[in-house]
């Protein structure tokens, strides 16, 4: 018998067999198949399986992707790809047997795994979001309830949950909700739910907390995804907003301190996306030339310029059906600004010293360390550039906000490094001493000094010792000489934090020899810098560049 096969995040959780009936998949609840996905529509689509062949109807009135291409109705060949949302389904011409389990419609549904506790169930967990604070709960029992009253399974303080707000209990492979009189009601988007029958994956809310029923993490906070490491809620966040945007083709930009691991979110945005299997272009706008950067980009045609002895494609040619990353793109010079531009809004690219544009397929991704909205401002960087390119803005956060990922990171260095047969152990006071570092190169910072300290340690284990950071950004407390305090006879407490004061600001003049840096190192706006050193006298005829 066929059958669809459902798919999410690339793990199967569904199987619906096709009988000779007219079979519905839409997010409505009247459709025979109900997809919890706001990206689907009430009914989404319509499958006839006249015992040979599978006929697909869309009934969206957008057209139902098929192997990545839009489709009306037509015929399913085995093995068809259909997207719903965040779903996959693929149909198969002959299903697998009664012993993986496909159901009829209108019977019941099975959600499988790979994995199974004894009982046949898929180890899941609720994880409870409130703004940024995250907690895990892991669902052991047949039900538990959900409230504000510690009597409940699962409490959660929220002025807007009841004391016994909601019940869950698993039921032949799904989660059976039932409302228990709430007074501001449990809600599946935007409508309110009494008693209702949901799959895995679905997020619920309860006042203004989220409620998201997921399979069990195996990996622990710290699992990577793509190669972002951090159990951090940022950190979750930043992964569910990955997953969210890199099936479309929108620009992204991405925003954060250098360190931080740009180019490693937008390999990630790359691989999850549908062109993954296409090429992944960097290009470093910093770090080429301006008289170059425009071949490099666009490429050239053979004596377009001096030493252009060969024809030779550009970035966006290299990229073409895949991704171009863009990093530094603040650094790109104004008037090669208005070419990206028109590349991005007509999708042609001409050659440097060609006649005709070419048209290309490319998705096109940005990152930059500094302020945009600055530039623009100050006219360094072209508004509609800006709007063009951030569509999705995705900020990184910076190490020292997520603290509780350095010992996690700091381990995954240590395995990466350590000598090929060797076991290598971050002592606990290494551990300690990582975390009060204040990590102005983040991420980047952290990789070097644990390579450094693989390489300084004495034997076996890492310890406090071998943790070394560079002294111009260690931030450590002047030395007791540079801010020796007198205590004279008469003299004020006001007086005397006056005295300090100046001390330190004088200090660091001497030490970074400009303004704007000394207002940066210490926190001070600079027009409070500059009206304390006139007030004292002071002045910097001399200063070296930021």
């Amino acid at each position: 018998m066929p059958e669809l096969v459902f798919f999410r995040r690339g793990e199967e959780v569904l199987r619906v067999a096709l009988g000779q009936e007219r079979v519905v998949l839409g997010r409505g609840e009247k459709s025979d198949v109900v997809i919890p996905d706001p990206d689907v529509s009430r009914q989404h689509l319509a499958l006839v399986y006249d015992g040979t062949r599978c006929l697909l109807e869309d009934l969206s009135g957008k057209g139902t992707l098929v192997a990545g291409k839009p489709m009306t109705q037509g015929e399913l060949a085995d093995g068809a790809d259909i997207a719903l949302g965040q779903w996959r389904a693929v149909f198969r011409q002959r299903g697998g047997g009664e012993d993986e389990a496909a159901t009829g419609v209108g019977r019941r549904t099975d959600v499988q795994s790979r994995e199974l506790s004894e009982d046949g169930w898929t180890p899941a967990q609720v994880r409870v979001k409130q703004g940024s604070n995250e907690l895990i709960h892991e669902i052991s029992g047949e039900s538990f309830t959900i409230g504000k009253d510690p009597a409940n399974e699962l409490v959660v303080q929220d002025r807007f949950i009841s004391s016994r707000h909601l019940k869950v209990t698993r039921r032949e492979g799904v989660f059976h909700l039932v409302d228990l009189n709430s007074t501001n009601g449990t809600f599946l988007g935007n409508a309110r739910i009494f008693e209702l029958e949901v799959p895995l994956h679905t997020t619920l809310r309860v006042g203004e907390t989220e409620l998201i029923l997921e399979p069990l993490s195996q990996g622990g906070p710290g699992a990577p995804f793509h190669g972002i490491i951090g159990g951090d809620p940022s950190v979750r966040q930043l992964v569910e907003l990955i997953e969210r945007v890199a099936p479309s083709t929108a620009a992204v930009t991405i925003l954060g301190e250098s360190g931080t691991g740009k180019e490693l979110v937008a390999k990630a945005l790359h691989d999850c996306s549908t062109r993954g299997d296409k090429p992944f272009i960097p290009i470093n706008c910093a770090a080429i030339s301006k008289e170059l950067i425009e071949s490099e980009l666009f490429g050239h045609e053979r004596g377009a310029f001096t030493g252009a002895d060969t024809k030779r494609k550009g970035a966006f040619e290299e990229a073409h059906g895949g991704t171009l990353f863009l990093d530094e793109i603040g650094e790109l010079p104004l008037d090669l600004q208005a070419k990206l531009l028109r590349a991005l809004e007509s999708g042609e690219v001409k050659r440097v010293g060609a006649s005709r544009p070419m048209h290309l397929d490319v998705r096109v991704l940005a990152a930059t360390n500094r302020d945009l909205l600055a530039d623009v401002r100050e006219g360094r960087f072209r508004e509609d550039l800006y709007y063009r390119l951030c569509v999705i803005p995705l900020t990184l956060p910076p190490l020292r906000s997520r603290r509780g990922d350095i010992a996690v990171l700091a381990e995954h260095f240590v395995r990466t490094y350590s000598p090929r047969g060797q076991t290598v152990k971050l002592s606990s006071a290494a551990v300690d001493k990582l975390q009060q570092h204040a990590w102005p190169g983040n991420v980047r910072e952290l990789r070097n000094v644990v390579h450094r300290a693989l390489l300084l340690r004495k034997g076996p284990h890492i310890d406090a010792t071998d943790i070394t950071f560079d002294q111009e950004y260690s931030r450590e407390p002047l030395p007791s000489s540079a801010l020796s305090m007198e205590l004279p006879v008469g003299m004020t407490l006001e007086q005397m934090l006056q005295r300090l004061e100046r001390q330190i600001i004088e200090t660091a003049l001497s030490r970074y020899k400009n303004r704007g840096r000394v207002a940066k190192e210490l926190g001070l706006a600079r027009s409070t810098l500059f009206k304390r050193l006139k007030d004292w006298g002071i002045t910097q005829p001399d200063e070296e560049p930021e």
